[in-house]
């Protein structure tokens, strides 16, 4: 399956249903999910791998928690941000933008 953005203008309730119905199918049908997606959040939650693309290059790929580094947010996006897991799901706060206070 590859889809681009599939969470895009939905709120919270069907961006879960809209991830868990794609890794249900996946996972069913024996099939991979390709998914462009700029959420972070539910980048890392529902993904078993992750690449980061920076220039159209990759950056980092792998496991969530080696490719949402803080390191990396800051070289991919410009921003600072805190990276940690609560209750078992990864979280992604961005902080500040690279120049601001």
């Amino acid at each position: 399956m590859l889809l681009d953005e599939p969470t895009t203008a939905l709120d919270m309730r069907h961006q879960l249903e809209t991830m868990t119905t794609v890794r249900s199918i996946a996972k069913e049908r024996g099939l991979g999910a390709l998914i462009a997606i700029h959420d972070l959040a539910l980048a890392s939650r529902f993904s078993d791998r992750l690449v980061m693309l920076s220039g159209g290059v990759i950056h980092a790929q792998g496991e969530w928690d080696l490719v949402l580094t803080p390191g990396n947010l800051q070289a991919v996006y410009g921003v600072s941000a805190v990276v940690g897991r609560d209750q078992g799901l990864p979280y992604v706060i961005p902080t500040n933008a690279t120049g601001e206070p």
